[in-house]
């Protein structure tokens, strides 16, 4: 086991998942001096020898003073970090493929403000920020990307900062409970089911009498009633005609898992379904999903397409992650 496998072991026994925000402590603080800041230590330490060698006073007197330097930074650096408010990640949904943006909050109640704060996720996915003095609040977002449907564990992130001089570096690990979801990758050639019962204008509406959907130019055998005369006599050639369309409130479609292939795997249907949700919700009609063991009634609107997505990216999985 390496030293930061066992340090990082040690911290989640003194601070497991938190499921709110996190405020950084000291006794959650490590300092360790940087590339850098060995190299300095190393300078001083052949500067002393030198000093003592030559007995030079003004020698002693600048190692000394480089070192009371040194060690004011290492507790700025660790001052810059203390009391810190950590907030859990917002996360909107994602389709597999996409890389999903993760935005920590991070609060400030300090009367100074803090700069350079680095957070880092166990992918390597980094961002950088500076918070204002006062309660206020600076957003981090991490990118991570998603290859498969599921929940996406918000994980362990480090955030850390080597503020002012960069010889220390001062940071501490937070581990967040909670997942954002991915849904599967819309994809797929085959056609909605019976045609999906939509109309070339996509809109879900069949001809009626009902509401007024705009003009076109006179055909044979349509009926004098339905002629605007208004606009006819404004221009020339054919008379415009009324056209009026009733939606299709009572047609229902349904987005059944049996009607696939049984030779598409379960990824390829999942992905064929959620391009079904997608067109049937664009198309403004009015569709139900049924999945093995569950089964959404016909409905429309953006809380029935979430609803739809969210049953297809957790079908028959209780563990998947990109975690």
């Amino acid at each position: 086991m390496s030293v930061a496998t066992y340090v990082l072991d040690w911290h989640r026994r003194r601070r497991g998942p938190a499921a709110g925000a996190v405020t950084t402590e000291r006794r959650t603080l490590y300092v360790l001096p940087t590339r850098a800041g060995v190299v300095f230590a190393l300078l001083l330490l052949v500067m002393l020898l030198w000093a003592l060698n030559y007995n030079a006073s003004l020698g002693f007197a600048l190692v000394f003073l480089l070192a009371a330097v040194a060690f004011d930074a290492m507790r700025q650096t660790h001052d810059n970090l203390l009391a810190l408010t950590l907030q859990p990640p917002r996360v909107e949904p994602v389709f597999a493929g996409q890389p999903a943006a993760l935005g920590f909050g991070l609060v400030n109640a300090a009367p100074r403000a803090r700069y350079a704060l680095e957070l880092t996720a166990a992918d390597g996915a980094r961002a950088v920020c500076d918070v204002l003095a006062g309660g206020q609040r600076a957003e981090l977002v991490l990118a991570r990307p998603t290859t498969r449907r599921g929940r996406l564990p918000f994980g362990r992130v480090r955030l850390a900062t080597r503020y002012p001089l960069g010889l220390f570096e001062a940071w501490t690990w937070c581990e967040f409970t909670g997942a954002g979801l991915v849904y599967p990758a819309p994809l797929g050639t085959a056609p909605l089911p019976g045609g999906g019962g939509t109309t070339p204008t996509g809109r879900g509406e069949a001809p009626g009498d009902e509401d007024f959907h705009g003009l076109r130019d006179y055909r044979r055998g349509d009926p004098a009633t339905r002629i605007a005369w208004r606009r006819a006599a404004a221009r020339s050639g054919l008379p415009p005609v009324k056209q009026f369309a009733a939606p299709r409130g009572d047609a229902e479609l349904w987005l059944d898992w049996a009607l696939l292939s049984p030779a598409l795997d379960v990824e390829a249907r999942l992905s064929q379904l959620t391009a079904w949700v997608l067109e049937a919700e664009a198309g403004g009609l009015r569709w139900g999903l049924r999945l093995p063991g569950m089964a959404l009634a016909p409905a429309g609107g953006a809380a029935h397409r979430r609803a739809a997505l969210e049953a297809l990216a957790l079908h028959a999985t209780t563990e998947r992650s990109d975690g």
